[in-house]
């Protein structure tokens, strides 16, 4: 759905709106892997499971992306809690930048989000990355990318959900997301999105049977061309 991910609350929450835990009663195991335009120095993985417990729920995630010459890699511990109509979350992430024959740096960033449920078919998130501005570099005062996003879901029936965001890196300007996911069967649902700046166009399924979900996107750059991303969940145990 062009990544306009601000509202969902499920597993994938511990990678998008650490708020969307709040509303997780599942044991889930989760991996994905993406390739961008086919470069291999580009290609990215994420993996987590997450558990729900009587104070809430538990995510523990790792993402790596890039290649031996410059990677970047992160471990992640989230939790969230349902309150009334809101959900609240929040995400401590150990970074590691690595730069072959340059070494590599390590540090901290916190993650903090929520989501209310205006009515049953009207929801808004927002979430904010890297709240504690961490530092990358002294001497250039350069700093890991702090951004909020914050948008808008309406499910008008059970089968359709509209979701429209926006996000902010306080260094540039900001950009928006739209998507629409149909579940058309059962167990199949198709979804569409697009991205500003650049504009970019996103296709995708989901099948999902009773303790498995896959998913598969398709992006569309103006210049670079096509990327892929796969994704799997297992549900490990309900716990409601």
């Amino acid at each position: 759905m062009g990544y306009a991910s601000t509202t969902t609350e499920d597993s994938w929450s511990i990678f998008n709106n650490p708020g969307g835990l709040g509303s997780i009663n599942d044991a889930t195991a989760v991996f994905a892997f993406e390739n961008k335009f086919n470069i291999t120095g580009l290609n990215s993985m994420a993996a987590g499971v997450v558990n729900s417990f009587s104070i809430g729920t538990v995510g523990v995630s790792a993402f790596r992306f890039g290649d031996d010459l410059y990677n970047e890699q992160a471990g992640s511990l989230s939790f969230g809690n349902r309150f009334g109509i809101a959900s609240l979350g929040f995400r401590a992430n150990y970074l590691q930048y690595n730069i072959e024959g340059f070494g590599s740096k390590s540090l901290l960033t916190i993650d903090f989000g929520g989501i209310a449920e205006i009515t049953n078919q009207l929801f808004f998130g927002a979430y904010i990355r890297n709240i504690n501005q961490a530092q990358v570099s002294e001497l250039a005062d350069e700093r890991v990318a702090t951004t909020l996003n914050a948008g808008l879901s309406y499910r008008p029936i059970e089968k359709v959900m509209l979701c429209a965001e926006a996000e902010k890196d306080i260094d540039h300007k900001a950009f928006f997301r739209a998507g629409l996911e149909y579940q058309f069967l059962k167990k199949l649902a198709a979804r569409t999105g697009i991205k500003t700046a650049p504009f970019t166009n996103y296709f995708g399924l989901g099948f999902k049977l009773s303790k498995v979900e896959i998913d598969y996107s398709l992006s569309m750059h103006p210049v670079l061309g096509l990327s892929h991303q796969a994704a799997i969940a297992y549900r490990l145990k309900r716990t409601e």
